[in-house]
């Protein structure tokens, strides 16, 4: 049911000429690199169109990008909570003038701000970054007829102020925009609760490596893997082992006397590279650069101990592939690193055995190469990956993680999202909810006047944040994985609504209290 009207509007006052720009200082005396920020409070009396802002740079060599953010009424107390800021605008490939001069960084797409107080955070992220002024009290306060701006503080980029007070020194040029008020839509934070499928640890160099004669098993779950501990034994290849025809880069296929189930299909082969991983199907390729990037690229299901191995190296061992017991054997049987340090020096000795009945995987490594090849190559990569992911989860600890155990699904898990265009008065617009969990009841479209940016996790939502203050409800029912909730914008041209998407999902086990939240959207409402 939609409601109607869900807030109040507000009724703005025309500003005859415009005063722009603010102007602070551009005194200078200290300052940060860049990737850093600079914090005000910004009270605004007339709704205004922000156009472009000039800064002071320090250390001018190369380019940044500006950016704009906002926080409800005050910086303070919210330099670093992340999920408090919104990205209003930026400006991209600044070159620095002179420190102590203005560097003009027109924005992209001019935003409005209405009447309000905001905390704001100007975001330098690149090659130099902010000049600044102590502040000494008297020098920080700077008004125009139609805002004040109150300094400050500077530190990282929404990971704590450390230097209070600060003023910032630039300008803010802007042109009021009422009874013109430009509509705009913006994605605030992210859902819950991503689930990424992949799971890998990178070692920087081969002397990092600190799994030797150890491994891990991979038992099938109810739609993945369950990981832990190794379960089984190094098994030596016999005289009969085939011996694969790998070159350097190269890969090769082995049939399977039954079909191999994996998380997502089955297959009757699989693809060995020469660099240490085991694929469903062709297509995952052959590089020699391990990445965690590049895994997360591979389309088929993919089984690394990823380096930059090269068999045809003096003296190197060779990968060989043998079937015994119902169990699939691809062994690394002594093979060198692409450029190493010698025969005999730096082999590397490992398994990955395939149970065919029951889909179990081991990953059995012996002694490993520690001393390293090719520059590019040098670093191993031991995970598995579903076949195109998206969400990285990151390095982890696989020596820390193994004496427990830990489950990934066979695809990621994708956050629940919320979309909506921009919410010009009086029109209806489609509010898109994506990602909603099967089976789920029901759910809420929260809607509001402020973005709180709470962490949830004491509700039972670990992982999820409150982008409303939720003043209204629009219930509906959830029967698929995507929907649509109508909104009809109400007639109040620079009012700020704030959005978010709440379900119902027991059946899912995503968190305790059984509720996911999306992303937040503020919606701000014009005419134009």
């Amino acid at each position: 049911m939609q409601i109607l009207p869900l807030l109040l509007a507000t009724t703005f006052a025309a500003v005859a000429a415009a005063q722009s720009p603010l102007t602070t200082v551009y005194t200078g005396g200290n300052g940060l690199p860049g990737d850093s920020a600079v914090y005000f409070n910004l009270t605004v009396t007339v709704p205004v169109l922000m156009q472009q802002i000039d800064v002071s740079a320090l250390g001018g060599a190369g380019t940044s990008a500006i950016e704009f953010w906002t926080a409800p009424l005050t910086w303070v107390g919210k330099d670093a909570n992340p999920g408090a800021w919104t990205q209003r605008g930026s400006s991209l490939g600044i070159t620095a003038n002179p420190e102590g001069t203005p560097t003009p960084a027109p924005l992209q797409v001019p935003f409005s701000l209405p009447v309000g107080s905001y905390g704001v955070a100007i975001v330098y992220r690149g090659t130099f970054g902010p000049s600044y002024t102590i502040g000494n009290g008297a020098n920080q306060t700077y008004s125009r007829a139609e805002m004040t701006l109150s300094a400050g503080a500077s530190g990282g980029i929404f990971t704590g102020a450390t230097n209070n007070p600060r003023v910032w020194n630039g300008s803010l040029h802007y042109t009021p925009s009422s009874p013109g008020t430009v509509a705009t839509s913006t994605t605030v934070g992210d859902g819950c609760v991503a689930r990424p499928a992949t799971f890998y640890e990178q070692f920087a160099t081969s002397p990092a490596f600190d799994l030797s004669n150890s491994g891990l098993t991979m038992e099938p779950a109810i739609s993945g893997y369950t990981v832990g501990a190794l379960q089984a034994s190094y098994v030596a290849p016999s005289v009969s082992a085939q011996v694969l025809p790998l070159g350097d880069d190269g890969q090769t296929s082995i049939t399977l006397s039954l079909p191999f189930a994996y998380p997502g299909g089955s297959t009757t082969s699989l693809v060995v590279c020469s660099n240490g991983f085991v694929s469903t199907a062709n297509g995952n390729g052959t590089n020699y650069q391990p990445t965690g990037q590049g895994l997360l690229a591979m389309p088929h299901t993919v089984y690394s101990c990823w380096h930059d191995y090269d068999p045809t190296a003096p003296g190197s061992g060779q990968v060989k592939f043998e079937e015994a017991g119902g169990v699939a054997f691809v062994t690394w049987d002594g093979v060198y690193s692409y450029f190493g340090a010698g025969p005999g020096t730096a082999p590397s000795t490992f398994q990955m055995q395939f149970e065919l009945a029951s889909g179990t995987v081991h990953y059995v490594f012996r002694t490993m190469d520690l001393v390293g090849g090719s520059n590019y190559g040098d670093t191993h990569l031991i995970g598995w990956s579903p076949g195109s992911a998206t969400l990285d989860p990151g390095s982890m600890d696989l020596s820390a993680a193994l004496p427990a155990t830990f489950v990934r699904d066979g695809a990621d898990l994708l956050p629940l999202t919320l979309a909506a265009p921009r919410p010009l008065v009086l029109s209806t617009i489609q509010l898109a909810i994506d990602n909603v969990p099967a089976g789920s009841p029901f759910g809420a479209v929260l809607l509001g006047l402020q973005n709180p940016g709470l962490n949830l996790t004491a509700l039972g939502m670990p992982g999820c944040f409150r982008y409303t203050d939720g003043l209204a409800t629009e219930l509906f029912l959830a029967p698929g994985t995507s929907l649509v909730v109508p909104f009809v914008v109400p007639n109040a041209a620079g009012l700020t609504i704030t959005a978010q998407a709440v379900v119902l999902a027991p059946q899912a086990n995503l968190t305790p209290l059984g509720a996911i939240s999306s992303n937040g959207v503020l919606l701000l409402l014009g005419n134009q």
